[in-house]
């Protein structure tokens, strides 16, 4: 009887694991063909360098349904929510027989469903696949449990749960409510706050936060006080807890960074998060100065301004300002102005400037004429409408003089310079490159803020430009970030101690010197009619790019880079970099030089050089002229005549030193009737044709054509620029005798013929042509 016993038991152990293991077989069958589908709809978000949401959108299905990351989900959290919810759920399959049998007889016995026996896995796959209640529905959700538990972590459901579990209205999930309730993430809530949002599940339509805090508060604490009696958290927490007042409302959805936001969902449609680089912190601190700022100068029909700030080292974008009020409807306050084109006025100069000391053209001392030109018949001015005679390269970028700028471009070339600002990023100035001329350079083309921004980013790298990041990456794809070299080291130096001592607007004049005020580097811009104010800057951290002005183009007479967005450059820096060096600025080991330079031309000095100043050079490649400041001439003992090698007389003449003089600057001294020391008329009884400079027709250009409205009536301008020692010039149109007049003086003939061809004849006879086109309408 025994031995039959112990056979049948045997029997019946061999069949049972027979017939576990052909059910694991078909669960594992069933698992592979019919697999549980995980995928959750989430909103999408952008996400500041820490995590905390910057921007969210609504998700597909119209619900907010933010996912909250694992390391998001405190040990408090989930302690409150297994407790509350599913006191076995780390120790059961995704299924709790006892609790399910128990069900089972309760429901069975009251003819009713009194208890669902739902386990955390069971309700995660109740969110993800809703359906009818029903016996068979709950048997698949009981299959559908198993498959989850089989390909996921307790703390993956666990996250599944409370990235789904419903608040009420279309908010779904504990981050959204923790965000939209209490404008924190999960793993910053108190326990009383997490508690209360423990609750809202079980009754999502009679528990609604900011309607029924008294409610969610009693039920809070009916929980609170079980946690107590079950030790789930400490006495002195619980104590705490209860005495924290409910008085949470729905705020509005995290709405920052908008038109940073817009930018990068467009960029990356398919992404659920996308972790952008921006500081929260001083992201929001940019955004109230700007606020504050922008408030006063609203006053001023001033509406709109934009701002973004780089770090140098990583070259990511760290504060991104679209618009100093994404509200205002009234002043296009939803427009992107670190995106907007608009003009840049000087702000391109220290490229042009930088180029040309790499180029030889130019040293900070190299002496430049600022006086009226006219270059293929293009005539600038400087900003206040005068001129300064004789001034350094360095003087000229920190006044932003535009004629030396405009001079520099033209020896420079409109063609090298573009193709620069292409290799550093510039796509509006790739898309008009057959459109621009020399004016491009006092902003006669279009640019944008983070176009600028980076550009002047790479001046703090050491001429070198690299893309800016608006998106974190990995450190390998960091490191494949391409550079591209922009200026050498030495002339980036040269351009950034420019920059640097310019006098900021923040410091009275006495604290300029002042050690320990850190350092910055920056330029102004104002574009034609005032409609755009530039101030960017840059230190050895960060780089910060200001525009300010309205987005409907409109002109404001206040409106300068010096004096309205340059005060809030300074306080942006003063705010987000408090701590910034005021030594940063150091030259480079190689390739600089230093030499003395005579004051007044800027060139080598030689014996008779008197001033010389200390100047900073690329040695090869800086221009290397031996200074003429003086020549030496010879006159008659009255001093009315001077004498050329051919008539210079045996004796009765005397040798003296004058300034030598350029034609254009002596032109322009005449024109205002400034006293210089002029070269008396050549001896009249030299027979010997001098050579020397011939006088060059400046008031038009050799092969222009030029619109005339009135044949006959409308007359042309004709000047020169003439050698010093030149009284009077003769002109000649189509080889005809026109007219003769002192050097400096202007004369106009009338346009009667389409072709025309001019001729200038200096009292020295040297001669200059050009011949111009007339289209009559």
């Amino acid at each position: 009887m025994r031995v039959k016993y112990h056979i049948a038991w045997r029997t019946l152990v061999r069949r049972s694991a027979w017939g576990l293991a052909a059910c694991v077989m078909g669960f594992l069958v069933l698992d592979r063909v019919f697999p549980l589908d995980t995928t959750v709809n989430y909103s999408p978000v952008v996400e500041s360098r820490d995590g905390s949401v910057l921007h969210a959108y609504l998700a597909g299905d119209q619900q907010w349904r933010i996912g909250a990351r694992l390391d998001e989900i405190s040990p408090e959290l989930k302690k409150a929510i297994v407790f509350k919810e599913d006191r076995h759920f780390y120790y059961h399959p995704g299924i709790n027989l006892l609790a399910v049998g128990r069900a089972f007889v309760n429901n069975l016995f009251h003819l009713r469903r009194t208890s669902g026996a739902s386990t955390i896995t069971m309700q995660v796959v109740r969110m993800l696949h809703p359906r009818s209640r029903t016996y068979f529905h709950k048997c698949l959700e009981m299959f559908q449990s198993l498959q989850l538990e089989l390909h996921h972590s307790k703390d993956e459901i666990l996250q599944m749960y409370l990235n789904l579990v419903p608040y009420g209205s279309n908010i779904n999930g504990v981050k959204t409510a923790a965000l939209f309730y209490f404008s924190k993430t999960p793993d910053q809530l108190s326990l009383a706050e997490l508690t209360a949002l423990s609750v809202i599940p079980n009754r999502p339509r009679s528990l609604v936060i900011g309607h029924d805090n008294a409610g969610i508060m009693a039920e809070r604490d009916k929980w609170l006080d079980r946690f107590r009696s079950a030790g789930i958290f400490s006495a002195v927490s619980i104590r705490d807890a209860l005495r924290e007042p409910m008085n949470a409302y729905r705020h509005r959805a995290p709405s920052g960074v908008p038109q940073l936001a817009f930018r990068l969902r467009k960029q990356q449609p398919a992404e659920g998060v996308i972790r952008s680089t921006i500081d929260a912190p001083s992201q929001q601190k940019a955004e109230n100065i700007i606020t504050n700022y922008m408030a006063v100068m609203k006053q001023h029909n001033i509406n709109n301004a934009a701002m973004m700030m780089i770090d140098n080292a990583t070259h990511e974008v760290l504060v991104y300002v679209g618009s100093s009020d994404f509200t205002d409807e009234l002043h296009q306050g939803q427009v992107d102005g670190v995106r907007a084109v608009r003009s840049p006025g000087s702000a391109l100069k220290p490229l042009l400037y930088g180029m040309c000391f790499d180029k030889g053209y130019a040293t900070p001392h190299t002496v430049i004429a600022d006086v009226p030109i006219n270059i293929q018949g293009y005539s600038p001015e400087n900003y206040d409408k005068t001129f300064n005679a004789n001034v350094t390269a360095e003087y000229a970028l920190s006044n932003s003089l535009n004629i030396p700028a405009v001079k520099l471009l033209s020896t420079l070339g409109i063609e090298p310079f573009s193709q620069q600002l292409e290799r550093a990023g510039f796509a509006s100035v790739r898309n008009e490159k057959k459109k621009i001329g020399l004016s491009m350079i006092l902003g006669g083309c279009g640019v944008r803020l983070d176009e600028m921004s980076a550009l002047y980013s790479s001046f703090a790298n050491g001429g070198v430009y690299y893309p800016v990041s608006y998106v974190q990456q990995g450190e390998k794809k960091q490191a494949a970030v391409p550079a591209t070299d922009l200026l050498s080291r030495p002339a980036d130096y040269m351009l950034t101690k420019i920059l640097c001592s310019l006098h900021r607007p923040d410091l009275p004049n006495a604290r300029d010197e002042a050690s320990g005020i850190p350092k910055i580097a920056w330029k102004t811009g104002t574009s034609y009619g005032r409609k755009d104010a530039w101030s960017i800057g840059y230190n050895k951290k960060y780089t910060i790019g200001v525009w300010i002005g309205n987005f409907s183009g409109q002109g404001v007479p206040e409106l300068s880079g010096a004096s309205v967005a340059t005060p809030l450059l300074f306080e942006l820096f003063n705010a987000l970099d408090r701590q910034a060096s005021s030594d940063w600025l150091e030259p480079p080991a190689e390739g600089l030089g230093f030499r003395l330079v005579c004051s007044v031309t800027g060139k080598l000095p030689d014996d008779s050089c008197s001033h010389q100043v200390m100047d900073e050079y690329i040695p090869g490649i800086s221009p290397s002229q031996q200074c003429d400041e003086r020549r030496e001439v010879w006159l008659s003992a009255n001093e009315k005549y001077c004498y050329c090698t051919s008539c210079l007389p045996p004796a009765g003449y005397k040798t003296k030193w004058l300034p030598n003089i350029s034609s254009e600057l002596a032109a322009y001294y005449e024109s205002i009737h400034f006293p210089y020391a002029k070269l008396p008329p050549h001896n009249p009884a030299c027979t010997r044709v001098l050579d020397g400079q011939s006088p060059r027709i400046n008031s038009l250009t050799n092969g222009m054509t030029y619109i005339v409205a009135d044949k006959g009536e409308q007359k042309m301008q004709l000047s020169c620029a003439a050698a010093n020692d030149v009284q009077k010039v003769y002109w000649y149109v189509n080889d005809r005798f026109f007219a003769a007049a002192p050097a400096a003086q202007k004369v106009f003939f009338p346009a009667t013929t389409p072709d025309i061809r001019i001729t200038c004849t200096d009292d020295k006879g040297r001669s200059s042509h050009i011949s111009i086109r007339l289209r009559f309408i």
